[in-house]
């Protein structure tokens, strides 16, 4: 008999990853009371696995994500040893969006090379499963008179804390996540040090707006203190809080349009220059960028109306 791990009943955090265009691509949490059997062996390949990923420099949220996945495929089949059909049979009962499969194959892509790689396993049943490619995403911006309301609506001194977190994703594009942990030591001289996805680190320039902002918090330390593991608040709860702010001020969006907001603006100040706006967004890639032309096309909108009888 198989000794069982029995993990205390808790409510799991949701998880809300989005693309840069406000995407939602995993939603593999559930929030309500649930108890985790696992089985010792497939426990223990999950903690190796964890550090692996810690060693590798992996985010917390991507390794928290990962492991969601598998422990969510534990509950219909022995990951560890799951063939290709299962896999598929698995990935097909979810009923999520085709961007979220796309997560999770990606999630069991990584595992079954890890099993593979680490000798705790021969064959890689995640090879040829089925690709599930996401959809390419359109960002959807607060314009700058909803970024205006939204402000309004956290005048009150009680709101202080979320009219900042509007403010630095307005302003400088910082995410939810960049938000929650940043220190009065990111606020020097005429730049913002930002530490985004992957543990990547880059500088925004900083706008007198947030220079008036870094006037009113400490110099050294956290911004946004809170009693939890990592001594700051949870991006979560930055997203809740604007969100929030959000219905106050009658804006529909979600908390993410705030960066959006700042990318398009930041394209079309710079005449739609992508490599000065991939740089200040701090993407990967160019082609993350380039998604924002598709909002201030104004060459393109001007050709259309030019076409006799369109007017």
């Amino acid at each position: 008999m198989s000794n069982v791990i029995i993990f205390p009943v808790r409510s799991l955090p949701s998880v809300d990853t989005r693309t840069d265009h406000g995407q939602i691509r995993l939603d593999m949490h559930d929030t309500r009371d649930v108890a985790l059997p696992l089985d010792r062996g497939l426990a223990d390949t999950l903690e190796a696995w964890r550090l692996r990923g810690v060693a590798a420099g992996q985010s917390e949220r991507t390794i928290t994500a990962r492991l969601g996945t598998i422990r969510r495929l534990a509950a219909a089949v022995d990951p560890l040893a799951a063939s290709e059909d299962d896999l598929i049979e698995w990935l097909a009962s979810l009923p999520l969006a085709r961007s979220s499969k796309a997560t999770y194959r990606s999630h069991l892509a990584a595992f079954y090379g890890f099993l593979v790689e680490s000798g705790r396993r021969g064959d890689n049943p995640a090879t040829r499963l089925p690709s599930a490619k996401a959809p390419r995403g359109v960002p959807h911006p607060l314009t700058p008179a909803e970024v205006e309301r939204v402000l309004a609506a956290c005048a009150d001194p009680r709101a202080k804390r979320t009219r900042a977190y509007v403010i630095l994703a307005a302003y400088a594009g910082l995410r939810a996540h960049e938000i929650a942990k940043v220190r009065g030591e990111d606020f020097r001289g005429d730049e913002i040090a930002v530490t985004g996805k992957g543990g990547v680190s880059s500088t925004v320039p900083m706008p007198p707006i947030i220079r008036r902002l870094a006037d009113q918090y400490p110099s050294a330390g956290y911004w946004f203190p809170a009693d939890t593991d990592t001594g700051h608040m949870h991006r979560v709860s930055v997203s809740i809080a604007v969100q929030r702010a959000f219905r106050r001020a009658g804006v529909v969006a979600v908390p993410h349009a705030l960066r959006h907001h700042f990318c398009t603006q930041v394209l079309r100040a710079s005449g739609g220059d992508l490599r000065t706006t991939q740089r200040l967004a701090r993407h990967a890639s160019p082609a993350t960028t380039a998604i924002y032309t598709q909002v201030i096309d104004e060459t393109a909108r001007r050709a259309v109306m030019g076409v006799p009888g369109a007017a």
